[in-house]
């Protein structure tokens, strides 16, 4: 075997030893989705968080200002009980850092 050939050959092994497999490739993904997912996943409810919390602080005002009328509060707990529904199917029921 001539000189050229060999050195074609020995970097096409060298190549062939440092190339990923599909499941090299596979794991990294993984680990990438791993590590990187809950931030981007929090980062697009961050703005779904702060909705709620103003739904609630209006809530809030609300049921102070009309606690005495029965019927209100009732539709303002029910409204309450929906927005903690919401927050618990989100998975915003936890403290997200703003």
């Amino acid at each position: 075997m001539d000189r050229n050939t060999k050195d074609i050959l020995d970097t096409v092994n060298f190549i062939k030893e440092r190339m990923l497999t599909k499941d090299d490739v596979r794991e990294i993904t993984r680990e990438v989705i791993r590590e990187e997912m809950p931030g981007m996943i929090r980062e697009e409810l961050k703005p779904v968080h702060h909705e709620l919390k103003e739904i609630n602080r209006r809530l809030d005002t609300l049921d102070e200002q009309y606690k005495n009328l029965k019927g209100v509060t009732k539709e303002i707990d029910e409204l309450r009980d929906q927005v903690r529904a919401i927050e618990k199917h989100l998975g915003l029921n936890k403290q997200i850092a703003a």
